[in-house]
């Protein structure tokens, strides 16, 4: 290359810095442009809305931090849960929504939420923890011989005996126990046990990964007991459906109810081929009789926020090389949150935020109709019929009412007595369906759902129910809420699981 052209090629490179330093100037003015436009729109909002005393100059400083928070539970001296107070108007989704008043949302977070989803950075500041770095393997809990005596104070409930300098060893039957009192410190103990290469083989499935779900199938190789956190429809079935075929030897599948245990036969059926179905059981959490003295090479545990339930928990007692726990919904009334993590392995999650802005799942609209009394709700159930079309689920937990419905409307009840769950569900344009359809149950084809009849003020069922919609292929999709004034009143904190998701609710009176 002659002078001539190095000059010429030095001279096209300026160009573009050049030009590249305009741009980020334009960008850097109109980012700036756009706070002030912003801060000018609200000022004015405020101003229309006639509130009198309003500090314009507060604003900015609001802007940079639009939330309160206050100390929730403080355990020795340390504050380890806090209240988020948010304005409404943010579009703002963290953690566990504990109450909404016509202005404000009230989040709630702990330690383990950013395990769950991400957490900004200046929330996560919050928990100033130091955990003792501690592992647990092989029924032993493992860690640096010079913390070892302090480990050995404050576990001591849970442990047996030293063993060397840096292992002790723990109780029997109380590793799980001692992992969710870890975990609740801070501390995520989970040893990397990669799975055994003799234990793999080449996918046996019909389908490929997406890059989110081929990063947890790499976490899933590391360390060999992972649960996975991911909202409805976005393929944590398929996830699991993938490690059945990847994985050789005898495998089992638990699930709650037995219209998802028919759900998981048919995708096996239709994913995996024929040679690989005799090495898969799918059994639902009540069925430890039946499987309690096998050897698993692989136990998925789906809807695995059922799993710390004292009647379920002895499922975690399997023999089982690996472990793979599945729930859209990780959370517990009962404060059992850490357990759902011990239980299973290390967490994978994303924020909804996240498929929400990939198009993956789409937010639904929620209508709460409010009537006066039952008489009322039948009514307006009656002209909801006569106006949706489409695939229709009517959720009604009440057996009697589900049975009076269905001989009203003539249309078939799905309930704890019916045979071919899945396929009645299915085959039919509409349906009653009592709690057994509330979790798992894929329908892409569904338009809506309605719900009669529902368990109490319980949040979990709620955001399940909705989970339905998000596996819908429809672009719009409508779930009504019918309740009475009374039922409002008392079981109105099920509506907190709709409101945590950023999912647009509207309440209709009358």
């Amino acid at each position: 290359m002659d002078s001539f052209d190095l000059l010429s090629e030095v001279r096209e490179i300026e160009e573009s810095i050049g030009s590249l330093v305009d741009r980020l100037d334009n960008l850097s003015e109109y980012l700036k442009e756009l706070k002030r436009s912003i801060v000018e729109e609200i000022k004015k909002r405020i101003e229309e809305a006639r509130f009198t005393r309003f500090n314009a100059d507060a604003l900015p400083d609001f802007l940079e931090e639009p939330y309160l928070v206050l100390p929730k539970r403080v355990v020795k001296g340390r504050a380890v849960e806090f209240w988020v107070v948010v304005p409404k108007f943010i579009d703002f989704q963290l953690g566990w929504l504990e109450r909404s008043t016509k202005s404000y949302n009230i989040f709630v977070i702990n330690q383990y939420v950013k395990w769950f989803s991400d957490l900004p950075e200046e929330l996560e500041k919050l928990f100033d923890v130091h955990p003792i770095p501690v592992s647990v393997a092989d029924g032993l809990l493992l860690v640096e011989s010079d913390k070892r005596e302090e480990v050995w104070r404050k576990y001591r409930k849970y442990l047996y005996r030293r063993e060397g300098d840096n292992a002790i060893r723990i109780k029997s039957g109380m590793e799980f126990e001692l992992i969710a009192k870890i975990i609740e410190d801070g501390c995520l103990p989970f040893v990397p046990m990669p799975v055994d290469e003799k234990d793999l083989r080449e996918p046996l499935v019909d389908f490929e990964l997406r890059d989110y779900q081929r990063e947890a199938w790499e976490t899933f190789l590391k360390y060999g007991a992972i649960g996975v956190f991911w909202p409805f429809g976005t393929g944590k079935s398929f996830l699991g459906l993938y490690a059945l075929g990847a994985l050789k030897g005898l495998k089992l599948v638990v699930v709650p109810y037995r219209t998802l245990k028919e759900q998981w036969v048919e995708r096996i059926r239709e994913h995996l081929p024929r040679e690989v179905w005799d090495e898969i059981i799918v059994e639902t959490y009540r069925a430890y009789h039946k499987v309690r003295d096998k050897d698993f090479t692989l136990v998925i545990f789906d809807e695995v926020h059922h799993l710390p339930a004292n009647t379920f928990v002895r499922m975690a007692t399997l023999r089982t090389k690996y472990r793979l726990g599945l729930s859209g919904s990780p959370y517990r009334e009962d404060g059992r949150v850490n357990y759902i993590i011990a239980l299973t392995g290390y967490p994978v999650g994303l924020s909804w935020d996240r498929f929400f802005e990939l198009g993956i799942i789409r937010k639904p609209l929620v209508t709460v109709h409010v009537v006066r009394d039952r008489r009322e709700k039948l009514r307006l159930l009656d002209r909801l019929l006569s106006v949706e079309t489409g695939k229709t689920v009517i959720f009604c937990d009440s057996i009697a009412l589900g049975k009076k419905l269905s001989d009203r409307y003539g249309l078939t009840f799905v309930y704890g007595a019916t045979t071919r769950r899945l396929e009645k569900i299915r085959e039919h344009e509409r349906v009653i369906v009592s709690r057994v359809g509330d979790e798992g149950i894929s329908l892409p084809e569904i338009d809506t759902i309605i719900e009669v009849d529902f368990l109490y003020g319980s949040r979990l069922q709620e955001s399940q129910r909705s989970g339905r919609l998000l596996h819908s292929e429809k672009p719009v999709t409508n779930h009504h809420i019918l309740m009475t004034e009374e039922e409002l009143a008392r079981y109105g904190k099920r509506l907190l699981a709709l409101y945590e998701r950023g999912f647009r609710v509207r309440i209709v009176r009358g």
